[in-house]
């Protein structure tokens, strides 16, 4: 039986990611006389059983690894208020050990820290009232019907030297141009009926809207996922613009 005793007091300390000495700090047990038991040395007291299984929240039984004894219930299962997600976070800080707490803490604080600077930076950017959004978004994927007249809204955008020079925006809706325009940014454009291959414009292609880079008959993505959109004789090609610079809702 100690044996039994000795595989399940290890096996419970390792899983709240304990050190001998933490547990011993904890539970008030000589940690000389802890170490004992864990190796199996000494069958500890009744009482200093007990105070185990109560700290643990396991039964006499269990610890003693008497086989008509219940698991104990995993404590995090009883939480109401986190996902499952959030009880698998709480395992995996269980499991780790003292130094491993403090380096996960160490670079938690740090994305943090830059996550807040980065907003304080954001929330100090100008504020400009762009009057001509598009209601339709661009597609850097499959594309969407920009053919409604008069469907401008305006919005409030950060502010750019780009912004003033723009005629009109649009928000981007996929990832084909990613990594140089990613979903949801608001594209600023310069109204012209060409652009020369190689720029990015805003393109009206058999109805459906696109964001593209313009190649020799055909539409380029930046992102090496997507493959070329070709444009054939037969097709209705409209070019709006040249983008000219991107911004982000304030």
């Amino acid at each position: 039986m100690i044996y039994l005793l000795q595989d399940n007091l290890k096996k419970l300390r390792e899983e709240r990611g304990l050190t001998k000495r933490e547990l011993c700090e904890k539970t008030g047990i000589s940690e000389r006389a802890y170490l004992t038991y864990e190796f199996g040395e000494r069958e500890p007291k009744i009482s200093v059983v007990q105070k185990l299984a109560d700290f643990y929240n396991v039964s006499i039984d269990y610890l003693l690894g008497r086989p008509d004894a219940k698991e104990p219930a995993d404590p995090i299962d009883k939480l109401m208020t986190v996902d499952e997600m959030e009880k698998d976070l709480l395992r995996e800080w269980l499991s780790l050990d003292e130094a491993s707490r403090k380096s996960f803490l160490d670079v938690l604080r740090k994305i943090v820290a830059a996550d807040q600077k980065r907003q304080t930076a954001a929330s100090k950017r100008a504020a400009y009232l762009l009057h001509r959004l598009s209601r339709h978004k661009v597609s850097a994927g499959l594309g969407y019907n920009l053919d409604d007249d008069d469907n401008w809204q305006e919005a409030e955008v950060v502010e750019t030297a780009a912004v003033h020079q723009a005629d009109f925006a649009v928000e981007v809706d996929g990832d084909s141009m990613e990594p140089d325009y990613l979903n949801g940014d608001i594209l600023l454009v310069q109204s012209t009926p060409t652009i020369e291959v190689g720029e990015v414009g805003v393109f009206t292609l058999n109805g459906d809207g696109y964001v593209k880079e313009l190649g020799e008959s055909e539409l380029l993505s930046r992102n090496p996922e997507y493959d070329p959109i070709p444009i054939h004789e037969s097709d209705s090609l409209q070019c709006w613009g040249r983008v000219i610079g991107k911004t982000e809702l304030v």
